[in-house]
């Protein structure tokens, strides 16, 4: 297939050297036409120089024939010529109006035919601009056109780069050199308009086909070399576009973007698209390297002053674009020596052929037959590469997909398989997921068992407790320790970990905490003896459990004639507790001393723990509040933590209400401050808030 695709390049891009090589394909030679091709005298002249002068110059033989035909005879210090024909007119076209066609002329001119101005194509300096391979078609109206004798045809040239002229100029009767005109815009300059839209095409197309396949990165540097060959291509149909849309920018700085840009910036991505098709990655040397003769191409291009000095350096940057190329061919030619890269060195090496071709039929038609107006057939070679690459990158694609589609074919196969034998053990999974959920629904009622709620009221204490386990089980576990309606004393710890193997942890320490508070306050021990003998008896018992334990554990004594509580506290690496006092309006952590007098949890072997004892008093509307760490460390979505400020906040707010009120407002103020940010902690609250213990007789009395 590869190689019809080759053959069929090669027959379109011959066929198009054949019909731009006839001698005369024009149509318009029904009648008669003037040929002044062997007419034309030269005489050089100044930028003021006007067609008056014409009549006054020297003017000497000039030969149509060659490339930068100007250039050669005027010397390139020339900037002004006048270029002079004289031609009579037959009867078949006399009183008709005629045509002038220049197939080609470069830089600029303005012609006058029998000392009137008939038109120009390009602009002279300041503002100099090119018509570059566009054709000059120039309208003469029969009335300057004298019957008998001779007629004048006047050009003034102004020569800049590789100035010259077609040998293809002819004046006839003026609709017919019309359709020669538009013959010659077509072939020299419209017909790459549609070749500009080709590429737009193909490069969307093979970009979309990138960000479809990242890892394929040959798809987004030929997509880039198309878009490079658009840039390169723009000069040539410019003529049939008005160069107004550029606004300020000059000519010079028009071809410097245009015409060399675009070639560096092919000459780069080929040779990437090159290394990417051979799979070959490029080093970093390699890479600097290519991007150093790139940016010194720029360099040379864009310190042109002007447009002559910009086609002296011409010759240098396409030196430098020919070593970037070079180093392309390099690699394909490396791989001609390995077995398994032959191939693809192979047929990457043909899709060149027309390029290489078009490049040999150029260079014998411009410089050994002198053939200045026909197209530059290079970039019709270059646009059947660019076929070839298209073709290349398509059958490669075409094969991913092949594969890509085999491949999921097997899955889907694999897939059905595989779904069967989930579908099996899923639903043996879901039968013991809803036993395990049967045993967990089980475990929670009986930790709930375990923890109950406390009375809303006893004598001098109005209590309320939230206990909100993250899963259906908690690590968190709290007891409080009564004599009838009096209340000695408070525990709240927090098992680290989650899930079941903390809440087996919490019932295994709530026996051995209770008993250790009991016995401990018969014989009037302190609460820090008691954290340490809990501390003894949990790492003997739990054994090789990795678990620990934070708590923190109050002691409540008699109230003195006062009505005061004296309360005994320690702390076993829990949250600091928070205590209102509502004489001093002041609410404040309780500390339990520096890291050196505090320090250590419940549960961990081999380190040493230290639990001093702190005493304080609560009167009357004094409230405590402590907790365990999943409400301080709730964080919102931008990970900020509750902490501990924004309870005090809440308690100084609502110090007047009954202590069920005060814990609704922490756990809204709470909710307010996470929103829907998913909670990772068992949480628990306990406010304790100082009542009159008279008050509480006078309600038993009521009752």
């Amino acid at each position: 297939m590869r190689k019809n695709v080759l053959l069929f390049c090669i027959l379109i891009l011959s066929a198009l050297v054949l019909n731009s090589c006839k001698k005369d394909p024009n149509p318009v030679l029904n009648g008669e036409l003037i040929d002044l091709r062997n007419s034309f005298y030269w005489a050089p002249c100044s930028e003021e120089s006007t067609a008056e002068d014409t009549e006054v110059l020297n003017f000497k033989k000039f030969s149509t024939e060659g490339i930068a035909n100007i250039r050669t005879t005027a010397g390139s210090s020339q900037k002004y010529i006048w270029l002079k024909a004289e031609f009579e007119v037959s009867d078949y076209l006399k009183g008709k109006a005629l045509g002038l066609l220049i197939s080609y002329l470069h830089f600029a001119d303005k012609v006058w035919v029998n000392g009137t101005y008939v038109g120009g194509y390009g602009n002279f300096p300041p503002n100099e601009k090119s018509s570059l391979w566009g054709s000059h078609f120039y309208t003469i109206p029969a009335s300057l056109i004298n019957t008998t004798g001779k007629n004048t045809v006047c050009i003034k040239v102004y020569c800049a780069g590789k100035s010259g002229i077609s040998n293809h100029v002819l004046i006839a009767e003026h609709d017919q050199t019309k359709r020669v005109h538009v013959y010659h815009e077509f072939r020299q300059s419209i017909i790459y308009i549609f070749a500009e839209g080709g590429m737009l095409f193909t490069a969307l197309l093979f970009f979309l086909i990138f960000v479809w396949r990242k890892k394929d990165r040959q798809y987004l540097s030929f997509s880039l070399l198309c878009i490079a060959s658009m840039i390169f291509i723009t000069p040539f149909f410019t003529p049939q576009i008005p160069l107004d849309f550029l606004g300020n920018i000059s000519f010079t700085t028009f071809m410097k973007v245009t015409l060399c840009e675009g070639f560096y910036l092919m000459s780069f991505c080929l040779t990437t698209f090159i290394l990417q098709h051979l799979y070959k990655r490029e080093s970093d040397r390699l890479r600097n390297f290519r991007t150093a003769l790139f940016l010194l191409s720029t360099v040379l291009t864009l310190a042109a002053p002007d447009y002559s000095i910009l086609m002296k350096v011409c010759p240098f940057t396409l030196v430098i674009s020919l070593i970037q190329i070079a180093t392309g061919v390099f690699f394909i030619v490396k791989a001609f020596f390995k077995f398994n890269e032959r191939h693809s060195a192979f047929i990457l090496s043909s899709a060149f052929i027309p390029l290489a071709l078009s490049i040999i039929i150029d260079f014998v038609l411009k410089n050994s037959l002198k053939e200045a107006d026909l197209p530059y057939f290079s970039l019709f070679g270059w646009l059947c590469t660019l076929i070839m690459f298209i073709i290349l990158l398509t059958v490669k694609y075409n094969k991913a997909v092949v594969q890509n589609e085999y491949l999921n074919i097997q899955l889907q196969r694999e897939v059905h398989k595989q779904t069967r034998e989930l579908s099996k053990k899923n639903t043996k999974l879901t039968e013991e997921i809803k036993r395990s959920e049967a045993d967990l629904e089980m475990a929670s009622i009986v930790q709930k068992k375990f923890f109950p709620y406390p009375p809303r009221t006893l004598k001098g204490w109005d209590i309320a407790v939230s206990y909100k386990p993250l899963d259906k089980i908690s690590g968190d576990m709290y007891d409080y320790y009564v004599t009838k309606e009096i209340l000695n004393g408070f525990s709240l710890f927090d098992v680290s970990g989650h899930g079941i193997a903390a809440s087996l942890v919490t019932m295994l320490a709530k026996n051995i905490i209770y008993h250790a508070f009991i016995r401990n306050r018969k014989k009037n021990e302190s609460v820090s003896r008691t954290l340490y003998e809990i501390n003894d008896e949990i790492l003997e018992a739990k054994g090789d459990i990795e678990n620990y334990l934070t708590g923190v554990m109050f002691r409540f004594n008699d109230f003195d004639k006062n009505d005061v509580c004296q309360v005994e506290m320690a702390n076993a690496g829990h949250p600091n507790p928070i205590l209102y006092s509502a004489q001093s309006n002041i609410c404040d952590e309780i500390e339990s001393g520096n890291s050196d007098e505090h320090h250590g949890a419940i549960g961990l072997d081999f380190i040493t723990v230290s639990f001093p004892q702190i005493t304080f008093t609560m009167a009357e509307d004094d409230i405590l509040v402590f907790y365990t760490d999943g409400l301080s460390e709730s964080t919102n979505k931008a990970k900020e933590q509750f902490g501990s400020e924004r309870i005090k906040k809440v308690i100084k707010e609502s110090y007047a209400k009954d202590a069920q009120s005060i814990m609704e407002d922490i756990i809204d103020e709470l909710q307010s401050f996470t929103k829907d940010e998913k909670r990772n902690d068992d949480i628990t609250i306990v406010v304790l808030k100082r009542e009159n213990t008279a008050n509480y007789i006078e309600e038993l009395s009521e009752i």
